[in-house]
């Protein structure tokens, strides 16, 4: 998953599913966070994995809050922190804290690359935390995490299921970052992730499989064209092949795991990188489920006169109507 992509899938949800987390992608979360940056390589952050036969597991979750009860239902919670005495200190400001933070992001990233929904919380009491884990009295835990796979939200209670409900909203970027000095706005331009993401599922037939009961790599060029079919008559109103304005000029795809009969599948798209005549999508193929990811592609379409066999520009209505779809 490229980088863009891995930053509009993290979300902090709370649905989680009772599906097991592999022990390898847990060891890629930690392998992620062991390689982050720190000050003076003094690597302070240390990490405690509970899983859900811990026999710590039940006085962790007796730690958490009550509104975080939902963590709970994560197969794995890990414990984050740090001792001042492990960071480096450059004058006065110590960076134990902040080298830890980047351990953090990038344990998280790992996850959601892994398809996981990987969520960090404050909402928990430190004395309790630290008699179930046995932490020295040096050591600042600074986050619980609970890790797992997407669950259905309807089996949050009313109050949990509305906040992850909520559109995701970030701080306009002339207020966080500024130019040259405090207070003057930086004024980029910066990718944007695309406001809506156009998602329909996929029929999965037994014609589909090879000998080795998978759905055969071919035919996931089919159904990324179903998508894009289907995005053409939902979004564009196309209902008529001479409605279509636009020829395929490049597929690509990375196979992440098989997809078998019995597997639901979903395909998710936005457009991404429009030129003068040119614009491309990009796709992942999943369960809606549990959030396995089967398939990451991409596809170039060139906008196309039919009349005269010559590529057209993008025109302004194809750009109005594909306009919260577009990312980049």
């Amino acid at each position: 998953m490229d980088f863009q992509r891995l930053v509009a899938a993290r979300r902090s949800l709370r649905a989680y599913s009772p599906r097991s987390v592999e022990p390898v992608k847990v060891e890629r979360m930690l392998e992620a966070a062991r390689w982050s940056p720190s000050c003076a390589n003094r690597q302070p952050w240390r990490f405690v994995v509970v899983g859900a036969g811990a026999p710590s597991r039940a006085a962790v979750e007796e730690a958490l809050d009550p509104g975080n009860s939902w963590a709970r239902r994560a197969p794995v919670l890990i414990v984050a922190g740090a001792r001042r005495e492990d960071g480096a200190v450059v004058e006065s400001r110590e960076y134990f804290l902040h080298d830890t933070g980047m351990a953090l992001m990038s344990l998280i990233y790992r996850g959601v690359d892994q398809g996981l929904l990987v969520h960090p919380m404050a909402g928990w009491r430190e004395a309790p935390l630290r008699d179930a884990l046995g932490m020295p009295d040096d050591f600042l835990p600074e986050a619980v995490v609970a890790v797992g796979y997407p669950g259905k939200p309807e089996e949050l209670d009313e109050a949990t299921r509305k906040k992850d409900e909520k559109p995701r909203t970030r701080k306009p970027l002339g207020e966080v970052a500024f130019a040259g000095r405090w207070g003057d706005p930086y004024e980029g331009t910066p990718p944007r992730l695309a406001a809506k993401v156009y998602e329909t599922d996929l029929q999965l037939r037994f014609g589909d499989t090879d000998a080795m009961g998978h759905v055969n790599n071919a035919k996931i060029v089919t159904y990324l064209e179903t998508g894009r079919m289907r995005f053409f008559a939902d979004v564009l109103g196309s209902e008529r092949v001479e409605d279509i304005r636009f020829i395929l000029a490049e597929v690509s795809c990375r196979y992440r795991i098989p997809i078998l009969l019995h597997d639901r599948a979903r395909v998710r798209m936005h457009i991404t990188d429009v030129t003068r005549s040119t614009f491309r999508f990009r796709y992942e193929i999943g369960d809606p489920r549990d959030g396995r990811v089967f398939v990451e592609a991409e596809s170039v379409q060139v906008m196309y006169d039919y009349a005269t066999g010559r590529p057209r520009p993008v025109d302004d209505d194809f750009l109005r109507r594909v306009r919260d779809y577009i990312a980049g």
